[in-house]
């Protein structure tokens, strides 16, 4: 069965552009994958093209072998771009792998071992212009349904920058609005938050220390993924739970984290860390050290597939990240048919492949040229 095409198409949604790609075989069978990667999408789409010449005329059925020569093929390997290209590709033949079967991808990978597949929403704040209106969109959630909820307490500061000197009025600000929505939801509502990355050292170790007693289940990019020597010190200097991953791109990004044991979960992404045939190996790694997996998916519908076959399949999978509103409109034009949240989990697919399915002439309709640029708020995911 060899692969005869690939296309790919760029969509705009909201505050990311999602790249769809779908792989053809000699057969007929179409393989979808997702290679969303945030305003980086001209890049990632240049990266496919030079995959798509090494692909034409090779097998779809033997995924490790494509993706280890993918890997290895290039002398300039891994990096964002590039390991995004070939996430998606993966996705892809797993999808066509499962429809030739007429299996779902996560019985091809041995089974699941779980029924339903809980999350933790992101997004829900969206709007909230103070930590009152946060607080009150929290209690919100949780009367929706929501059990498990993520945000940015420091989400004011400016995106992608690093704060040396943060004033003592953003901080308690930060540490106050923590209290307040673990005071506003109970004790039984998972909480989450993600510092993108924004503060030092001193100041994460600071902002940990105040929001122990709030029992939070993790505290998500302390530090950037360039340093894991700062992470094992901020692990060290508290007892919340760090949580690290969706910037590390494989099993060998992957691997000091794990090894030193900074974080309780890892959070790689089935469109940035390989696909589903890395993410197993990923995730396979972090159980030898009882480290859970909770898979970073703020990206498009066929990459909250891919995450939902791989992640009924993980054992120590704990928590998907899942859109408080999991059906943007413009996901509707082009998904026939896909995995709907039912409460506070998804139900496992029982489709076959990716159970996902994809009209290509809504895409053609819907696409847009690659541009590559920066939106100007800069999404938090």
């Amino acid at each position: 069965m060899k692969i005869v095409g690939l296309r790919s198409y760029v969509l705009p949604a909201e505050w990311k552009e999602w790249v769809v790609i779908l792989l053809e075989t000699e057969d007929g069978l179409v393989g979808a994958g997702e290679a969303t990667l945030d305003y980086r999408s001209a890049a990632v789409v240049g990266a496919l093209e030079e995959c798509a010449e090494f692909l034409i005329g090779k097998s779809a059925i033997g995924i490790e072998r494509v993706w280890q020569e993918l890997y290895r093929g290039f002398f300039w390997r891994g990096g964002a771009v590039q390991m995004t290209a070939l996430s998606a590709i993966d996705q892809a033949l797993w999808d066509i792998a499962g429809k030739a079967a007429n299996l779902p991808v996560h019985r091809l990978l041995g089974g699941a071992v779980r029924d339903r597949i809980p999350v933790y929403l992101n997004q829900w704040y969206r709007g909230a212009r103070s930590s009152e209106e946060l607080v009150e969109k929290a209690m919100t959630a949780v009367a929706g349904g929501a059990r498990a909820l993520k945000w940015y307490p420091f989400r004011f500061l400016p995106m992608g920058s690093q704060s040396y000197m943060l004033s003592s009025a953003e901080m308690r600000r930060a540490v106050g609005e923590v209290e307040a929505v673990r005071r506003a939801v109970g004790p039984d509502v998972a909480l989450m938050v993600d510092l993108a990355c924004r503060l030092d050292r001193t100041m994460t170790i600071q902002f940990c220390h105040a929001v122990e007693p709030c029992d939070l289940l993790f505290v998500e990019e302390p530090v950037g993924p360039e340093n894991a020597a700062v992470l094992r010190e901020i692990a060290r200097a508290t007892r919340v739970r760090l949580a690290t991953g969706e910037r590390l791109f494989s099993r060998w990004d992957f691997r000091e984290v794990i090894e030193q044991q900074t974080v309780g979960f890892i959070q790689p992404d089935v469109s940035h860390a390989g696909g589903i045939t890395e993410m197993r190996k990923i995730a396979a790694m972090a159980e030898t050290y009882m480290i859970g997996v909770a898979p970073h998916n703020p990206l498009g519908p066929v990459a909250n597939a891919a995450s939902l076959q791989v992640s009924a399949t993980i054992p120590n999978f704990v928590l998907l990240e899942a859109y408080a509103d999991d059906v943007p409109p413009i996901r509707q034009k082009f998904v026939v048919d896909g995995p709907r949240m039912d409460g506070e989990a998804f139900p496992i697919p029982e489709g076959p492949g990716l159970g996902i399915t994809i009209d290509e002439a809504a895409l053609r309709r819907l696409a847009v040229p690659a541009t590559g640029h920066r939106a100007t708020r800069a999404s938090m995911s």
